[in-house]
């Protein structure tokens, strides 16, 4: 009766006693600023640039300066043109060792001059601007129905050469943060380690964007 209860208790209280999800957060230094679900089996990226309080100094200085800048149209086209420099990734491989999904993390300075949704229409859509995404990822669209868009975030679709990919944005008074998750099949199993495990690659993308939290301030 008593092991009974205790199970009653833990499904009611805490969902059945489950362990807690990965989260990458300030116990990696890669995370340092933010947290982030990833998978179990997947495989973290070492080819990134580590954050550090000099880069978020500096993207302070580039938002404040861009306030009296008089010539440029947004934010972009006063820092790095929109290429992604990623500060955290993930990956899942299938059976041969071939990647089926990614996901990683890239910061830019906010834009303070436009809302998001005006900054973003130009990173897409301005020539100047639009090439660093759209030569790799192809076209992307907004997806005004998702529940992940809203006043301070957008979710984009892209697809290009049948690869598809989200791009989900994330504004804060200092950052722009750039989530992009990127998969050939949106059904696929990952395997490592001998274990197999089976996925879909939109919902997974969108998990880890609905765990993402910012440790800035």
């Amino acid at each position: 009766m008593k092991k009974i209860l205790i199970f009653i208790f833990c499904f009611m209280i805490i969902g059945g006693c489950e362990t807690k999800e990965n989260i990458c957060d300030s116990s990696n230094p890669l995370c340092k600023y933010f947290e982030i679900y990833y998978p179990e089996d997947s495989i973290i990226g070492e080819d990134v640039a580590e954050l550090a309080e000099e880069d978020l100094e500096t993207y302070r200085k580039i938002s404040e300066d861009f306030l009296s800048n008089t010539t440029k149209d947004s934010i972009f086209h006063v820092y790095s043109n929109g290429i992604f420099i990623p500060r955290f990734s993930y990956s899942l491989l299938n059976e041969v060792a071939e990647e089926e999904l990614y996901l990683a993390v890239a910061l830019y300075p906010v834009d303070k001059k436009n809302k998001l949704k005006d900054t973003l229409e130009i990173f897409y859509k301005d020539p100047d601007i639009k090439y660093a995404s759209e030569s790799i990822y192809g076209e992307c669209n907004f997806d005004n129905g998702s529940y992940l868009s809203g006043e301070y975030s957008k979710l984009y679709n892209c697809l290009k050469d049948n690869i598809f990919s989200y791009d989900y944005w994330i504004e804060d008074e200092d950052y722009m943060w750039r989530l992009k998750c990127v998969w050939r099949n949106n059904k696929f199993s990952s395997v490592r380690d001998l274990k197999i495990t089976n996925y879909s690659s939109s919902d997974l993308c969108r998990k880890s964007f609905e765990s993402f939290k910012l440790k800035t301030n």
